[in-house]
C-alpha cells in the first residue's frame, strides 16, 4: 500500500504539525573510531529498521506545545513542582522557580522549539496528539532517531564532515547565541528534516552501552544498565559544543530533568486508528480544571450532600490495588459506607446494566479496594469516586521513586477521571482538597518508600534527585 511521503496533523486553532516518512532499511549506528569528537559510547553496529514511520520534521515548537496546553490545561513538571526548572540566567543554566517553558530565560517565538519539558511532559503531549490524530504517537527510539537523522549518510553530520557543514545544519554553542533559534531555520536532511542541534530531544530508550552485534528495531527498556537510570537524549543543543550535535552523539538525563536546552520530537504511525476504540486511557489529565479538550463531565448525578472521603491505595504489578493507611481508616467507615451504598444502588436502579457508575457490592475481602475507586495503568491511574463533578481533589503519588502531589478538578468521563504520570505509580492517595488543606502533612505514600523531609513539610513535589544530568 502506498504511503504518503509527508503527513500534516491538524492541532486545531490554525496550528499544524508536519511529519516526514521514514522508510525501512539498515544503517550503521554509532561512529567510526577516527571521527573527531567521538565519545566512548558510540561503538558501531548494524541496525535494521523494519517498518515505515513518520517523524516530526522539526522539534515540537512552542506554538504546537501552547496549542496542547490551551486545549488540556496541562501544567509541566517545572510549573507544578516547587523548584522550577533550569533556565538561562545570563551566564549558565540555573534552577529557579520562575524558569519553565513559558520563561526559559531567553526570548522565544511560536516557531522556536519548546524547552524545559521533562520526559513525562513529552509523553503527555504524545498521548494528547494520539487521541486527537487517531494514530499511534510516541517519542522515537534512539535507533529511529539516528536512522532518520542520518538519512543515508555516514558522515559526522547529515550535511557533511566539516565545521562548516555542522554550521549549516545545527545550532550549537558556537552559533546559537545563548538560547534557542527557530526550529526550521537550518538546512534539512534529504528527508526534509531539520534535525540535530537547537535542543536535545528525548528518546524512549534508557541509557546504556549498545549491545554487541547486529540489532533489529532495538530499544533499551532496562533502566538498570547505567550508573543511574537515565533516558537517552539526542541531537545536542544550543548550549553545547558543535561536536555534541553529530548524528552519533549520545546524551542522557534523569527523566525529570527540566532544562532550557531539552525538547522533543514525535514519531507517528503510518496507519490511522480511526474507527477503533479511542485510546482514552492514554489521555493526560492536567492537574487543573480541564479545558475544552478535557474529559467530558459524567452524566451521572452528583451526590452533593456526601462528605468526600480520601482514598489511598498501594498499586501491585498486575494493576490491582491494596489498602494503604487511609484504606484502613476506610474500613472503619464501612457501616456508614454501606448505608450510602444502599442509597446509591436504589438511586441507580434505572441505570443500564453496563453503567460503570453503579457501585459494585462491597467485597468480603477488605484488603482490596473495589476497582471503581483507583485503577493503576502503565502510564497513570483512573479515579472513579463518588464525589460530585467539579470537586477539587489533591493527588499524592509515588512514581519512579519520586513523591509527587497535584491538584485537579474531578471531571469523570464514562471510565472515570484519568491522571497521566508517564509510568505506573507505586502508590496513590486521592483526597478532596478541603481535607488535604487541613492536613499537616500528606499521608505516607508507600511503606517501603523513603519520602524526603521537604515533601513532608511542603506537601508539594520533591525536586528530582537528578534534576539536571548535564
Amino acid at each position: 500500500m502506498a504511503v504518503n511521503p509527508s503527513l500534516r496533523l491538524d492541532l486545531g486553532g490554525g496550528v499544524s504539525l508536519d511529519l516526514a516518512l521514514v522508510r525501512p532499511g539498515a544503517f550503521t549506528q554509532g561512529s567510526p573510531p577516527d571521527e573527531a569528537g567521538r565519545a566512548d559510547d558510540e561503538s558501531q553496529r548494524t541496525v535494521r529498521i523494519t517498518g515505515n514511520y513518520y517523524m516530526c520534521r522539526t522539534s515540537v515548537t512552542r506554538g504546537q506545545w501552547e496549542r496542547f496546553v490551551g486545549e488540556t490545561g496541562y501544567r509541566s513538571e517545572a510549573e507544578s513542582g516547587t523548584s522550577g526548572g533550569y533556565g538561562w540566567d545570563g551566564s549558565a543554566l540555573t534552577q529557579r522557580k520562575q524558569f519553565n517553558w513559558r520563561n526559559p530565560g531567553f526570548p522565544q517565538t511560536a516557531d522556536h522549539p519548546v524547552c524545559l519539558v521533562t520526559f513525562a511532559d513529552a509523553q503527555a503531549f504524545c498521548a494528547w496528539l494520539e487521541r486527537k490524530s487517531q494514530r499511534k504517537i510516541t517519542l522515537p527510539s534512539e535507533a529511529q532517531w539516528e536512522y532518520a537523522c542520518r538519512s543515508g549518510t555516514t558522515t559526522a553530520w547529515h550535511a557533511g564532515a566539516t565545521d562548516a557543514d555542522c554550521d549549516r545544519c545545527a545550532w550549537h554553542k558556537g552559533n546559537a547565541g545563548n538560547g534557542t533559534c527557530p526550529a526550521d531555520a537550518k538546512q534539512p536532511n534529504s528527508r526534509n528534516m531539520v534535525i540535530g542541534g537547537n535542543v536535545a530531544e528525548w528518546c524512549l530508550d534508557w541509557y546504556a552501552p549498545y549491545q554487541a552485534g547486529d540489532a533489529t528495531d532495538p530499544r533499551q527498556d532496562n533502566a538498570n544498565l547505567s550508573d543511574k537510570p537515565r533516558r537517552v537524549l539526542r541531537g545536542g543543543s544550543w548550549s553545547r559544543d558543535a561536536k555534541n550535535t553529530r548524528s552519533a552523539a549520545r546524551y542522557r538525563a534523569d527523566p525529570h530533568s527540566r532544562n532550557a536546552d531539552i525538547g522533543f520530537r514525535i514519531v507517528g504511525a503510518t496507519e490511522s486508528t480511526a474507527g477503533a476504540a479511542p485510546p482514552s486511557a492514554k489521555v493526560p489529565q492536567p492537574p487543573v480544571e480541564a479545558g475544552p479538550g478535557g474529559t467530558a463531565p459524567s452524566s451521572a448525578p452528583a451526590t452533593a450532600s456526601r462528605t468526600p472521603a480520601p482514598i489511598h491505595v498501594t498499586a501491585h504489578s498486575d494493576g490491582s490495588a491494596g489498602f494503604g493507611l487511609l484504606g484502613g481508616l476506610f474500613c472503619l467507615a464501612v457501616p456508614v459506607g454501606l448505608i450510602f451504598l444502599v442509597v446509591r444502588l436504589i438511586s441507580r436502579s434505572q441505570a443500564p446494566p453496563d453503567n460503570p457508575f453503579v457501585a459494585p457490592p462491597q467485597p468480603s475481602d477488605r484488603r482490596s479496594i473495589p476497582p471503581s475507586f483507583v485503577r493503576t495503568m502503565d502510564d497513570g491511574f483512573w479515579i472513579n469516586g463518588d464525589w460530585p463533578v467539579g470537586t477539587a481533589l489533591r493527588l499524592a503519588y509515588l512514581a519512579d521513586g519520586a513523591a509527587m502531589t497535584h491538584d485537579l478538578i474531578y471531571r469523570p468521563g464514562p471510565d472515570g477521571h484519568f491522571f497521566y504520570t508517564g509510568t505506573r505509580p507505586d502508590s496513590v492517595t486521592v483526597m478532596p482538597d478541603d481535607a488535604s488543606a487541613r492536613m499537616q502533612q500528606p499521608p505516607p505514600l508507600a511503606s517501603a518508600a523513603v519520602v524526603s523531609p521537604a515533601f513532608r513539610q511542603s506537601g508539594s513535589s520533591v525536586p528530582p534527585i537528578y534534576p539536571s544530568a548535564y
